[in-house]
């Protein structure tokens, strides 16, 4: 019993640390080798850039760096399409369950109401889109969230880790 109560625990940590961190999607179809080049998505007259996008944008740059592709103001290979997703969901609180063990005895303790607040998060998205083509030929989501709550260094920290797993398989292995 008491090596049950020491393993589970490590069992959830150990799943919980194989789940990934960003979701990608590529053209199969597509010789990523191709591309040498790339450019940013030219941004409306009116747009304002975050100091999240812009976060964003100088780790991509040098990802991008990293994987042997360099910038162009000419007409690029490729056209980088980032942007933070506003997104919210609903958080529970209120509730508690408890258990209890001892000798002879167990116990399920479960509290109500159930209170919700709602919450605002970034959800980061990256698209490659190939410029002979105009077609998405990689794209990459992030499965975390970028919370208002967290501190700049917090926020820099988050986007180099994120955009960091999202190019860490890029350009795909064809197979």
């Amino acid at each position: 019993m008491r090596l049950l109560k020491i393993m589970i625990p490590c069992a959830l940590l150990l799943l919980s640390g194989c789940s990934a961190k960003v979701a990608t999607d590529y053209n199969a179809g597509v010789d990523f080798s191709q591309y040498q080049t790339y450019q940013f998505a030219e941004k409306a007259e009116s747009s304002i850039v975050s100091l999240d996008k812009d976060r964003l944008e100088e780790t991509i740059k040098r990802e991008l760096r990293f994987k042997g592709l360099q910038p162009s103001d000419q007409q690029a290979d490729l056209t980088v399409n980032p942007y933070i997703r506003e997104m919210t969901d609903f958080d529970s609180y209120g509730t508690s369950v408890g258990f209890g063990v001892g000798y002879r005895y167990s116990s399920i303790a479960y509290s109500t109401p159930v209170r919700f607040r709602e919450y605002t998060y970034g959800k980061l998205i990256v698209e490659l889109i190939d410029n002979k083509t105009n077609k998405v030929v990689w794209r990459s989501v992030s499965r975390r969230q970028l919370t208002e709550n967290m501190t700049p260094a917090a926020r820099e920290s988050f986007i180099q880790e994120q955009v960091g797993e999202m190019f860490a398989q890029y350009p795909p292995s064809r197979g």
